[in-house]
């Protein structure tokens, strides 16, 4: 099968007749991420081989944008011309899910304050701050957020220029609406799926799939497989995490909410404020938590 064009192919291109054909063999070599949409193997460039170049743009090459066009040298005919592109398979992008209603007890707190030697406003405080009111999303799924620096980092910067949105430097914008941190995590996964879960923080914690073996697991597949079952694994799995990184544990013993930011949201912390949120939410749950004891007491 010829897997070389001499022209681009698609909206508003010369659709040479034998760049045409070779698309068109090449898509149909990867018809499963077309199905349901079934392509013709012959004929000249119509509407139909554009919607075809469109879908796998979409689904095979993780492109937010796909523009329907194929050039000589893109990055579309190179994932077009790959024996075979792997799908995303870990089970966090192929169950359905209901809403997850259950929450820690205060007994798990207190367990785990107990292991840590730490105030349970403490965790409670870190817990508040990284996922607010829910430690799931609108679908049941654990929280994410996807990371963008982290991918480019862990894909040693492969996929920047043809994915700037999932690939990138650093940046504010990345902190978007929850309902856009699963589609940015499953194209990066079509990319890479081992470098797009270590890319995402997960669940009441919020904590980074690249730490899952300080956070005591053998893979990070194992850990997002834990991130989906209950708060309950994600308070075991801060536990393990804080325990095991001695930094992290002296400052949340001692209250040290800027070095602890520093080690647990990475140097950019003070860009969102982590420090000083987790010392506001610690010290409105202390006085919430003396007033309760005061009125109990009188």
């Amino acid at each position: 099968m010829a897997k070389k064009i001499s022209a681009s192919v698609g909206k508003g291109c010369k659709n040479n007749k034998h760049d045409v054909s070779v698309i068109r063999d090449l898509l149909t070599a990867h018809k499963q991420w077309l199905a349901p949409f079934v392509i013709k193997t012959t004929g000249a460039y119509n509407q139909e081989l554009s919607n075809a170049i469109e879908i796998f743009q979409k689904r095979a090459c993780g492109l937010k944008n796909p523009n329907g066009r194929i050039e000589p040298h893109s990055f579309t005919l190179a994932r077009l011309t790959m024996t075979k592109i792997p799908r995303p398979m870990h089970p966090v992008f192929n169950l359905s899910y209901n809403i997850n209603t259950h929450s820690l007890k205060e007994s798990d707190y207190h367990r785990v304050a107990n292991l840590l030697q730490c105030d349970v406003e403490a965790i409670k405080a870190v817990a508040e701050v990284q996922t607010k009111e829910s430690a799931w999303d609108h679908m049941g799924r654990p929280k994410i957020l996807f990371e963008p620096h982290y991918f480019r980092q862990l894909t040693q910067d492969k996929y920047s220029k043809t994915h700037p949105d999932i690939s990138g430097p650093y940046s504010p914008d990345s902190y978007e609406g929850s309902r856009l941190q699963y589609p940015k995590l499953y194209r990066a996964a079509v990319l890479d799926q081992q470098a797009a879960l270590k890319a995402t923080a997960w669940g009441r914690f919020q904590i980074m799939g690249a730490h899952y073996k300080q956070a005591g697991y053998s893979s990070v597949s194992v850990f997002v497989q834990d991130m989906m079952i209950s708060e309950y694994m994600h308070l075991n799995t801060f536990a393990n995490f804080i325990k095991n990184n001695k930094y992290l544990l002296s400052a949340i013993q001692k209250r040290d909410w800027t070095e602890f930011a520093r080690f647990y949201n990475g140097p950019t912390y003070a860009q969102s404020k982590y420090d000083i949120r987790i010392d506001a939410a610690y010290k409105r749950l202390k006085a919430m938590n003396k007033s309760s004891h005061a009125s109990i007491d009188s």
